[in-house]
């Protein structure tokens, strides 16, 4: 005969809630600790699972934008291409321009950094659950 710890781990399994059976005795642990109540103990078991499923919609919604590469802002470095305007770019991160229904174009010859900030801008946006696909021309 299971004990009730065993039977949580079997629901939560046959659930599909994996991420919660296996932080599970972490969870129960740091309650038990922490002397957090019942409710406040399944606040941070359910948050695994929320943290997981969001990390999977954020890696689907980056894979099925078909981007070249895995590039953000952070790593465009503005001091080799001071022509680019940093607070500009940061303001199409917040992908303001898609609530005002704008569009930008980025032109320039090669190697200047156009399809990175066009990459970090569509994984941006593919992390705010924006459907994206990237198209190189």
């Amino acid at each position: 005969m299971k004990n009730s710890y065993q039977q949580l781990t079997t629901n939560l399994e046959y659930l599909q809630l994996k991420q919660m059976s296996q932080h599970l005795g972490e969870v129960v642990d740091f309650s038990i600790n922490n002397q957090l109540s019942f409710v406040e103990a399944l606040v941070n078991l359910t948050n695994y699972g929320i943290d997981t499923r969001e990390q999977n919609m954020i890696h689907s919604m980056v894979k099925m934008g078909a981007f070249p590469h895995r590039k953000e802002v952070d790593q465009f470095d503005f001091e080799f291409q001071p022509s680019v305007n940093k607070q500009q770019i940061l303001d199409f991160i917040s992908l303001r321009f898609l609530e005002a229904q704008e569009n930008i174009v980025f032109l320039g010859p090669s190697g200047v950094g156009k399809a990175h900030l066009a990459t970090s801008i569509g994984i941006a946006a593919a992390k705010k659950r924006t459907s994206t696909y990237f198209i190189k021309c």
